[in-house]
C-alpha cells in the first residue's frame, strides 16, 4: 500500500509539474509578438523522502535575461535616442540655412542670395543713373535682409520646439518612473510569497528602455527582486518610492529640470532630454549668434560707406530702411553715385573684420565666405550627427538581435516542446490511472 501511495504521489506531481510546463510554453506561444517578452522556463526538480525519490516539482518560472544585456541596451537605446534627435534638428539646421552651388546666382544657400546683390551692384555700378538697376539693386539687398531674418526665425523656432520637447521629455520619463515603482512593488509582494515574477520583470525592463530613451540611467537589483533607478550623475530615481522630475524655467523663460530639490539642467548628457537641451542650450545658439555677427556687421560696413541703407542689430531686426525702400534711387546718393556703388561692392566682396561668435571665429574675411563658412560648419555638424545616428542604431540592433535570439520566442521551438508535453502529460495521466486502478483493486480485495 505505501509503495502504490508513494507511485500515486510520483505520477500526481509529475501530472502538476508537467501542467505547468503546458501552461508555460502555451503562453510563450501565446506572447512571441508581444513587445518586451521574453522564453518562460519552468524550472523542474526532483523531490526525495528518506533518500527516495519522492515525485517532482517547479522550483521558478524564469527568463533570467542577462544584466549585462540588459544594460548594454539600456544605455544604446539613450546614445540612439540622442542620436535620432540631433540629427533631425541639424538636417532642420542645414536646409534653414540653405544648400550651396558652386556656380554663382544658384542654390538657396545665403551666400547665393549675397552673390545676387554683388551682381545687382556690379551692373548699377556700370550704370548708376538706372532706375530699374537702382530698384533691382535695392531688392536683391532686401532679398539678403529678409533671407537672415527668415532663417534666425527658423533656428529660433527650433529653439523654442526643443524647448517644448523638453517639458514633454519630462512628463514621458516621470510616466516611465511611475511605471517602475508600482512594478517594483508587485515583484516585491510576489518575492515575498514565493511567486514567479518573469512577467513582472519583462514589463519592467520595458520600463527601463523606455526611461532610458529620455535619459541616461543605472540600474541595481535589490535583494527583494525590486530595481534602484539612479540619474548618471547619482541622483535616485527609484528607490522604495519614485523622485520624479520637476520643471522649472530659467532667466530666458527656458525650461530647468530637477530632482530631489537638485537642478540636473547640465548634467543630462545624453538621452533625448540630454540632446535636447545640448541643441537648445548650445548647438543652435551657436549658429544663432553667428548669424547675429554677420547681421551687425553687414549693417556697420554698408552703412559706413552709405549712411541709412540697413537698420537692426542683429540677425533677426537686420532690415533695409525705410526710406531706401520708399525710394531706392537714393541707393548711391546724389554725388559720385558710381564711386558709392564701387564702395559698396568692395565692402562686399573684400575682407571684412569678424568677431569670434558661435561656431566660426574671429578673422578676416568676405561676407559670402563667412556665410559659407556658417554653412559648412552645419553641413559639418549634420555629417557627424548623421554617422553617429548609423552607429549607434546599428550597435542597439545588434543588441536587440542578440537579446532576441538568446531569450525571444522560437514558436517552432515552442511549438515541438509544447507537443512532447502534452505526450508525457497523457503518460503521467495513464500511469496515475493505472496506479489508481490498482490502489482500487488492492481495497476492494481487503475488504
Amino acid at each position: 500500500m505505501t509503495t502504490l501511495a508513494t507511485s500515486l504521489h510520483i505520477a500526481t506531481s509529475s501530472l502538476g509539474a508537467t501542467q505547468v510546463q503546458l501552461s508555460v510554453a502555451a503562453n510563450n506561444i501565446a506572447n512571441a509578438d508581444t513587445d518586451g517578452y521574453t522564453t518562460k522556463r519552468a524550472t523542474q526538480i526532483s523531490l526525495t523522502s528518506g533518500g527516495s525519490g519522492s515525485g517532482v516539482s517547479i522550483a521558478e518560472i524564469a527568463s533570467n535575461v542577462s544584466k549585462i544585456l540588459m544594460t548594454d541596451l539600456i544605455d544604446a537605446t539613450s546614445e540612439t535616442a540622442a542620436a535620432t534627435i540631433t540629427q533631425s534638428y541639424i538636417s532642420n539646421l542645414q536646409s534653414a540655412l540653405g544648400s550651396l552651388s558652386s556656380e554663382t546666382g544658384e542654390g538657396s544657400a545665403l551666400s547665393n542670395t549675397i552673390a545676387a546683390f554683388e551682381d545687382a551692384m556690379t551692373g548699377l555700378a556700370t550704370t548708376p543713373e538706372s532706375a530699374s538697376l537702382a530698384n533691382a539693386a535695392v531688392a536683391a539687398l532686401e532679398d539678403v535682409t529678409n533671407q537672415i531674418n527668415d532663417t534666425a526665425s527658423d533656428i529660433t523656432d527650433q529653439i523654442e520646439t526643443a524647448d517644448s520637447q523638453i517639458a514633454t521629455g519630462v512628463a514621458e520619463a516621470n510616466e516611465a518612473l511611475e511605471t517602475i515603482d508600482g512594478l517594483n512593488a508587485q515583484i516585491r509582494t510576489a518575492t515575498a510569497r514565493g511567486d514567479s515574477t518573469s512577467d513582472l520583470q519583462d514589463q519592467l525592463n520595458t520600463a527601463l528602455v523606455a526611461l532610458s530613451e529620455q535619459m541616461e540611467i543605472k540600474t541595481f537589483t535589490g535583494t527583494d527582486g525590486s530595481t534602484k533607478v539612479y540619474s548618471a550623475s547619482g541622483q535616485v530615481l527609484v528607490d522604495s518610492t519614485s523622485h520624479l522630475l520637476t520643471t522649472d524655467t530659467d532667466a530666458s523663460g527656458h525650461v530647468t529640470i530637477s530632482v530631489n530639490g537638485s537642478d540636473i539642467t547640465d548634467k543630462l548628457d545624453t538621452g533625448s532630454l540630454g540632446a535636447l537641451l545640448t541643441l537648445r542650450d548650445e548647438t543652435l545658439p551657436a549658429f544663432s549668434e553667428a548669424l547675429d555677427e554677420l547681421a551687425n556687421q553687414l549693417v556697420t560696413t554698408l552703412n559706413t560707406v552709405q549712411p541709412g541703407l540697413l537698420t537692426g542689430t542683429s540677425a533677426s531686426d537686420i532690415a533695409v530702411s525705410d526710406s531706401l525702400l520708399s525710394d531706392p534711387t537714393t541707393l548711391l546718393g546724389t554725388a559720385n553715385a558710381s564711386e558709392t556703388a564701387n564702395a559698396i561692392l568692395d565692402a562686399l566682396q573684400g575682407d571684412t573684420s569678424f568677431n569670434a561668435a558661435g561656431v566660426l571665429s574671429a578673422g578676416d574675411r568676405s561676407f559670402t565666405d563667412y556665410v559659407g563658412e556658417i554653412i559648412s560648419a552645419a553641413v559639418s555638424a549634420s555629417t557627424s550627427a548623421s554617422n553617429s545616428l548609423d552607429l549607434s542604431q546599428t550597435e542597439l540592433s545588434s543588441i536587440e538581435d542578440t537579446i532576441a535570439s538568446i531569450y525571444g520566442v522560437n514558436v517552432d521551438e515552442e511549438t515541438e516542446r509544447l507537443a512532447e508535453l502534452q505526450q508525457l502529460y497523457a503518460l503521467a495521466s495513464t500511469i496515475l490511472s493505472t496506479i489508481q486502478s490498482m490502489f482500487d483493486d488492492l481495497r476492494s480485495a481487503v475488504s
